[in-house]
């Protein structure tokens, strides 16, 4: 009795081990065709969200605090009949703006990035019965990014000989999202109402500095 006990605890040892080895190797690959894409997808999808909502709110209160209007951006010019002869944009105070607002989106990329996403166990598994389903596994994002900004004009039509002209600074930015063990990379692009008016009058087929 004595022997056959010897002998059978190794072999329920290696029984127990390569157990736990093909486990370790069924979440391997359950993780990378399962769970690894939908990590990703809420990552990139929430860096999209967070980073968007960041702009659009640092472009606003720029705008606000420096009390910026269509008339301190540009400057319409009329003869003595009132006809429109040209349009120009300060670009001194406009490029002033940009590189304020790329500076604090900059900076708020820098110091408040970090943040969690709840994700449900069952939509990190997948599958469509699973979807929604089980315990929030809250994961820890953390971004960083490069931003670039244009102004961009828009003309249109607003009535008999009147045309509003509308001016947005596009704001793109590469976020780059990282969490334990990999990264995406998200292109992010905002436009946002910086200033606008009506023009009442023929607008000049060029119009200076703006595109």
């Amino acid at each position: 009795m004595r022997r056959r006990r010897r002998y059978r605890r190794p072999v329920r040892g290696r029984a127990f081990l390569l157990l736990f080895l093909f486990l370790l190797i069924l979440f391997a690959v359950l993780f990378d065709s399962q769970i690894r894409p939908v990590m990703e997808s809420v990552t990139e999808n929430e860096a999209k969200i967070k980073s968007v909502s960041m702009i659009n709110s640092i472009v606003l209160k720029e705008v606000g605090d420096n009390a910026v209007s269509y008339e301190n951006l540009v400057n319409v010019s009329r003869d003595a009949e009132g006809n429109v002869l040209s349009i120009t944009a300060d670009m001194v105070r406009m490029n002033q703006l940009k590189a304020k607002i790329i500076t604090d989106v900059q900076n708020q990329l820098g110091s408040d990035t970090d943040f969690a996403v709840g994700v449900p166990l069952g939509t990190l598994v997948g599958g469509d019965l699973f979807h929604g389903r089980g315990p929030d596994i809250h994961l820890k994002l953390t971004l960083s990014g490069n931003v670039t900004a244009e102004f961009k004009s828009s003309f249109e039509s607003a009535g008999i000989n009147q045309t509003r002209h509308q001016i947005y600074l596009d704001v793109s930015a590469g976020i780059y999202s990282f969490l334990p063990g990999f990264n995406t990379t998200t292109n992010v692009n905002t436009n946002v109402l910086v200033a606008e008016t009506v023009i009442v009058g023929s607008v000049p087929s060029v119009v200076a500095n703006l595109k």
